[in-house]
């Protein structure tokens, strides 16, 4: 089963510049991460942490990563040029108020 996805974020690895890893931060808060820290690294409790992991925890990732997206709908709708069009009548007719 997939979690939805809320935000990802972009990180350049400390020791090759080349390679890229993805920080997702789900739905629920929840985080995961492609770095080998992330996926090698297991506590006793059975959670797992990196240092991307934990610059999204931390509210900082922004200020860390080469890129980032999110995934949230958005909260305010945008007008649509449809709604504003005012129908002229045309030539010859005539228009009526009420």
């Amino acid at each position: 089963m997939t979690k939805p996805i809320s935000r990802v974020w972009t990180f350049a690895s400390d020791s090759n510049p080349n390679i890229e890893y993805e920080t997702l931060q789900y739905v629920d808060g929840t985080t995961s991460c492609s770095c080998k820290g992330w996926c090698r690294r297991v506590a006793a409790d059975g959670t797992r942490s990196c240092k991307h992991t934990r610059y999204v925890d931390l509210g900082v990732a922004d200020n860390h990563c080469r890129a980032t997206h999110t995934y949230e709908p958005h909260k305010k709708e945008i007008p649509h040029a449809k709604h504003q069009i005012i129908q002229l009548p045309k030539l010859g007719h005539r228009k009526f108020a009420l």
